[in-house]
């Protein structure tokens, strides 16, 4: 039922809304999401690398949804056994926190501090 009312959102969305907004970016990363929940990967990567596209572009690559789209994108390569696509994508993140990027948002550095394992076993 969530794919539903996120695809209805979605079509909204890009009419009222345009498909640069960030808001729609969150709408595209949410049916991304539920597609990887449901173990479709490929279907997932398509609207995670929408969405990063249009954070990257609207946001910039130093906001932190950036980041949380990278690691989404290289959590669902993971799944995929793809390793090096995933580690491509954290080393974006990896590259991002060298220049400083996200250091102004606790969420995101608690996230990969938690998240060590993942970068460690990519």
């Amino acid at each position: 039922k969530a794919l539903e009312y996120y695809h209805k959102c979605e079509r909204i969305q890009a009419t009222v809304l345009r498909e640069s907004h960030p808001d729609y970016a969150t709408t595209l990363n949410n049916i991304g999401c539920v597609y990887d929940k449901n173990g479709e990967y490929i279907k997932a990567l398509e609207y995670l690398h929408k969405c990063e596209r249009i954070v990257a572009k609207v946001l910039g690559e130093s906001h932190p949804h950036y980041a949380y789209s990278l690691i989404a994108i290289a959590l669902t390569y993971r799944k995929l056994s793809d390793l090096s696509q995933a580690q491509i994508y954290i080393k974006k993140v990896s590259s991002n926190l060298q220049l400083g990027y996200y250091m102004e948002s606790p969420d995101i550095l608690n996230f990969i501090m938690n998240s060590k394992n993942l970068f460690d076993s990519i």
